[in-house]
């Protein structure tokens, strides 16, 4: 049995006009992706959201993140056809809508709510999750799909 896709994002701040400084996402593998995302020239408020929330430098950002390009590139790779389950500790989908506009294109990925395929998975743990970072929040969730959702059919590979 294949690993549903998990998608979340940070944003740096929690206002309605965040912008995505971090992804991570699983694939049906169980494999977690995370990347730094490279701010735009014209996305604000990075110096002190960042900073404050995550620990992270804007310097960084710079630095070590990837482009909006490449991370919807490898999403895109990675999840194909399949549907994407969002974390909802953030608003997903309004840090990939900033994502795809910063590339000029219409976000295309199918995001489904967590708890309404897989009830328990993430409530019973929403506040222990909500303060990790992105990739430690999709490494929780592929782990406990793992332990109460994948059957014991996963033999008939």
């Amino acid at each position: 049995m294949q690993a549903p896709h998990f998608i979340a994002v940070d944003g740096n701040h929690f206002d309605e006009d965040a912008t995505p400084i971090a992804i991570a996402w699983s694939t049906t593998e169980g494999l977690i992706k995370t990347t730094l995302i490279q701010p735009e020239d014209d996305w604000q408020g990075l110096d002190y959201a960042v900073a404050d929330m995550h620990g992270i430098q804007t310097e960084t950002l710079y630095q070590l993140g990837e482009t909006c390009w490449s991370v919807l590139r490898e999403i895109e790779l990675d999840i194909e056809q399949g549907q994407l389950f969002i974390d909802p500790t953030t608003d997903v989908h309004a840090l990939l809508e900033v994502l795809y506009q910063a590339c000029d294109r219409e976000l295309n990925l199918e995001l489904f709510d967590i708890e309404q395929h897989y009830p328990g998975l993430y409530s019973d743990r929403q506040a222990e999750l909500h303060h990790l970072p992105c990739d430690e929040r999709i490494r929780l969730l592929v782990l406990e799909w793992h332990q109460n959702y994948s059957s014991t059919s996963d033999s008939d590979d």
